[in-house]
């Protein structure tokens, strides 16, 4: 199986399209890859462990795979972010005198006195 931004080719209706890995996600213990094209289409492939292979979906189940993936993935709420972090906040109160630039020396290339 292909990993997250790695790049692989497929034929799709005769023609060989680049394709650039989204995500890889599981759903109901299947496994499928989301991936893009180089006009930013997105398509969905289903891998098959048994036979080592990837599926091209349907534009339906690859709707419904998109549609999963943007709600659950993409769709959560930002659990990481750094600036209403109150811990931080906290860590910037408490160590801000003690990097102060007022000792800075440029004459001796970057050192504190």
């Amino acid at each position: 199986m292909y990993s997250q931004g790695e790049t692989f080719y497929y034929d799709i209706d005769d023609e060989e399209y680049e394709l650039q890995v989204v995500e890889n996600i599981t759903i109901r213990d299947k496994e499928y890859i989301i991936a893009e094209d180089f006009d930013g289409v997105l398509r969905v492939f289903y891998y098959d462990e048994d036979e080592d292979e990837i599926i091209l979906l349907d534009e339906d189940d690859s709707a419904d795979v998109i549609d999963y993936w943007e709600s659950e993935y993409l769709g959560g709420d930002d659990i990481g972010d750094y600036e209403d972090d109150e811990y931080y906040d906290r860590e910037d109160e408490e160590y801000q005198d003690k990097y102060d630039d007022e000792d800075f020396v440029e004459e001796e290339e970057g050192f504190y006195r």
